[in-house]
């Protein structure tokens, strides 16, 4: 990220501008953008970066956090009960330094996964043994998934499994978890499945909690990672315009489905200029200043193919698969076979928590942009307007 130019040393030249002036900030830097001008300059004043000593990064929780001596590692996770997500992603320390550079920078993407909450007592990856690959290990597991309840008690189960196997696998310093919502698609009724969510969501912030608490009383080395609570809604408005949804720019408000194409496209787009090596955004109309890298990892790359080729069938219709390989956009195993792990079914999922990570790193680099350029960081030269 580009931290290392001085800050300004206040934010004035906020009350000069008009709301709409000052909504258009927040919304470029995932603040929120409501309230009048008076709420939201000191939004604004709160949440934008603070002159702090050089060689320091504010986060949006006042957490301050060196950004050259330690790599960012974010761990960005899509709620869910049957269908959670979480994509890891590393920023190296080299892109601290380049606040003058012009190549976008490099952004890895770790590991991305998508599992059911009752399978996560018994996954290796997360620090549990599951049973052995006999028959009655399977038939063992199988029992074990049937009896999964969604107690209170599961539940608390279930999420210090996973965030303490989280922590260990990854070592995050920031975790982003997607904010959820009692009511959907503008429904009056509360769905059963959106309060397990919220229920399970509330518990990984109490574990997380209480695990930060325990390591600062005990003295631990390392700090706690920050955990920020991200809102889906305003993760769609950054993003609504830049990429076309079926055609030509819409000027009514996108529904939640296409809201879901739109980061499927975004997901698809990074993750075949990855593959291919190219930077980031050049043809997707994304403009973003990261450029995504895949780790070579034998599991995640399988799964970066599996999604390239279904996003190429579905998204893009006059786009096989075979064209798709024959132009270098999805790596073809050598039999001709299809590797599908079954988690690529729900690209929605593996799409949103990809997508959120990247846009909060979006946010940051807008926040750091701001501080340093005042309004001229969003300002458009060919119109001199917001």
């Amino acid at each position: 990220m580009r931290i290392s130019l001085p800050l300004l040393s206040s934010y004035t030249w906020l009350n000069s501008l008009k709301a709409s002036q000052l909504q258009r900030i927040a919304q470029a830097a995932g603040i929120q953008s409501s309230g009048t001008k008076a709420c939201l300059i000191t939004r604004l004043k709160e949440e934008l970066p603070q002159p702090e000593p050089e060689n320091q990064l504010r986060t949006s929780t006042g957490t301050s956090t060196s950004t050259k001596t330690s790599t960012m590692s974010i761990l960005s996770i899509d709620m869910g009960i049957q269908n959670l997500a979480y994509a890891h992603l590393l920023v190296p320390d080299s892109n601290s330094n380049t606040a003058t550079a012009t190549a976008p920078a490099v952004v890895k993407l770790n590991a991305w996964r998508r599992l059911a909450v009752s399978d996560v007592l018994l996954d290796p990856e997360l620090g549990t043994d599951p049973p052995g690959k006999t028959k009655e290990g399977r038939k063992s597991t199988q029992q074990k998934k049937e009896k999964h309840t969604f107690s209170p008690a599961e539940y608390a189960r279930t999420a210090y499994a996973l965030v303490t196997g989280l922590l260990h696998a990854y070592r995050p310093t920031h975790v982003l978890i997607e904010r959820q919502r009692f009511r959907s698609g503008g429904g009056s009724a509360v769905q059963e499945w959106t309060l397990r969510v919220g229920v399970f969501e509330g518990m990984l912030y109490a574990v997380l909690h209480a695990l930060g608490c325990e390591r600062q009383q005990q003295g631990g080395a390392g700090a706690a990672p920050v955990v920020l609570g991200v809102e889906p809604r305003r993760v769609g408005a950054y993003w609504e315009g830049r990429l076309e949804v079926d055609g030509p720019k819409k000027k009514k408000k996108a529904s939640a489905r296409e809201g879901k194409k739109v980061k499927i496209n975004l997901a698809g787009e990074w993750l075949r200029a990855a593959m291919v090596g190219v930077e980031a955004g050049s043809g997707s109309g994304s403009g973003s200043p990261f450029r995504l890298s895949v780790a070579d990892d034998p599991e995640l790359r399988a799964l970066v193919d599996a999604y390239l080729r279904r996003w190429a069938g579905k998204s893009n219709p006059g786009t096989s698969v075979s064209r798709a390989k024959a132009e270098g956009q999805v790596a073809a195993e050598d039999d001709g076979a299809v590797i599908e792990p079954p988690d690529v079914r729900k690209m929605d999922d593996l799409a949103d928590c990809l997508v959120q990570g990247v846009t909060w790193l979006e946010w940051q680099a807008m926040k750091q942009r701001v501080a340093t350029e005042g309004a001229d960081a969003i300002l458009q030269p060919e119109s001199g307007k917001l």
